[in-house]
């Protein structure tokens, strides 16, 4: 991972952004103005190497801006059978590979954050463990000799999600506008609360030991210990608990009852979050797991975790009832009652329901051990159910309590189609939707 500096100024971030759409739009228009004199199979060719060069431009933009505009690219890779396999191999990168920050810069943050506690480490490995969005992680190592994680906040990030944060509101107004008529300050106010409660490490070090005594018996999924002597608002200290990389999920010839082994450990941490201690990781970038080879995952990053309203996770729970029961029917007032309706009140079209719980139930046939990896085509039949319900869809509302719940499971369905995960999804989801206790409250 090479080094770059951090552009931290409003307009230099702006300018990047304008930049990029310009290079990108200008290339697409020209391949497509060079394409009336091609033959139909050099069309091809040079569409796929145009996506390409594209997408590495997307990459490398994204990457040295971190930030906002970074997860918008980790979201979209979590969905990498939307594109093409080398399109979709360069998005992937930005999970884990994204440009670092000078290792001085670095240091400067520690020494500054830590003061007379920088006493208590001895050294810090210059090349970084992982690059991410508003921090790298470095190993390091104790006075008392054990080896640590230092998750490190880039310095000056904190104004540059803020002013991200100013500038994406405008234009995602202005996009929100064209697929809905719903009000959408409440939806970006949940977008921008969660986005800066990452930005404050104190408050993650509590969600991992919130995390930790819910999980400390359950071992498929270990949460890393929190060291309270080297840890702050902008530094967090952590045991170094090492697994297998996500980039080594395709290098490496692991069984498929291992990756099916994995696959339910994911599944399992977001159904124990969302039903049984109504507090979720909601950060389902797959650079945020590794694995084990017992089977269990190691989850990081907890910055972006969603306390779950009882009233939505009743909700859930009812939906999930009548999807295994098949009682489509009682689906829409279900969802009418969680807050997802038409403008007017009235609840979401039988035929739309329909639609989407056809595909849905192919997950929880009775008996059938699903695998993810087995029809790719999934990404498509849901685009096209959407396409045809877009006029029901653009008069939709909905809590905004829902839409980290919603990116969770989004980001695991594409995680669970990187493993090609099969299991009894039935049995597991059934596990998990009996009456729930009330969630813990004091933390």
């Amino acid at each position: 991972m090479s080094n770059h500096k951090l552009i931290t100024s409003a307009a230099g971030r702006l300018f990047r952004l304008g930049e990029l759409a310009g290079r990108v739009g200008v290339s697409i228009a020209g391949n497509a103005m060079a394409n009336l004199f091609r033959d139909a199979d050099s069309k091809v060719e040079h569409k796929a190497t145009a996506l390409i060069k594209n997408a590495v431009r997307v990459k490398e933009a994204l990457g040295r801006l971190k930030g906002v505009p970074m997860k918008i690219g980790q979201i979209l890779s979590l969905h990498e059978k939307l594109f093409p396999e080398e399109v979709a191999q360069v998005l992937r990168s930005l999970q884990q590979k994204a440009p670092t920050v000078p290792f001085k810069d670095i240091l400067t943050m520690i020494r500054s954050e830590l003061g007379r506690r920088f006493t208590h480490i001895t050294d810090i490995d210059e090349t970084a463990l992982a690059a991410a969005s508003i921090g790298q992680v470095h190993r390091a190592r104790l006075k008392d000799g054990r080896d640590i994680a230092l998750k490190i906040q880039y310095p000056g990030i904190d104004e540059v999600i803020r002013a991200d944060m100013k500038n994406l509101k405008g234009i995602l107004k202005l996009l929100f506008s064209m697929f809905t008529r719903m009000d959408m300050e409440p939806v970006w106010q949940e977008l921008n609360d969660r986005l800066l409660e990452e930005l404050d490490y104190e408050k993650e070090a509590a969600n991992m030991k919130r995390m930790a005594r819910f999980f400390k018996h359950d071992r498929h999924i270990i949460i890393p210990k929190v060291i309270d002597k080297v840890s702050s608002r902008h530094v967090l200290g952590m045991e170094l608990v090492s697994g297998i990389s996500p980039d080594a999920l395709s290098e490496g010839s692991f069984s498929q009852e291992i990756k099916n082994a994995w696959g339910e450990s994911m599944m399992r941490l977001v159904l124990k979050g969302l039903f049984d201690f109504k507090f979720l990781h909601a950060d389902p970038n797959i650079a945020n797991f590794s694995f084990m080879e017992s089977g269990g995952i190691i989850v990081y990053d907890f910055g972006c975790m969603k306390e779950v309203p009882e009233a939505i996770c009743k909700g859930y729970v009812c939906l999930i009832q009548a999807a295994l029961n098949q009682d489509i029917h009682l689906i829409p007032r279900i969802l009418q009652s969680m807050g997802v309706h038409r403008a007017d009140g009235t609840p979401i079209s039988s035929a739309m329901v329909s639609d989407f719980a056809e595909v849905f139930y192919e997950f929880i046939e009775p008996g059938v051990v699903y695998s993810f990896g087995d029809d790719h085509r999934i990404y498509e039949r849901i685009q096209a159910l959407g396409y045809k319900h877009i006029s029901e869809s653009m008069s939709l509302v909905f809590p905004k309590d829902i839409i980290f719940i919603d990116r969770t499971f989004g980001g695991h369905f594409g995680n669970l189609c990187r493993l090609n995960a099969a299991a009894d999804w039935r049995a597991i989801l059934s596990d998990h939707v009996k009456p729930s206790l009330p969630a813990e409250r004091n933390h």
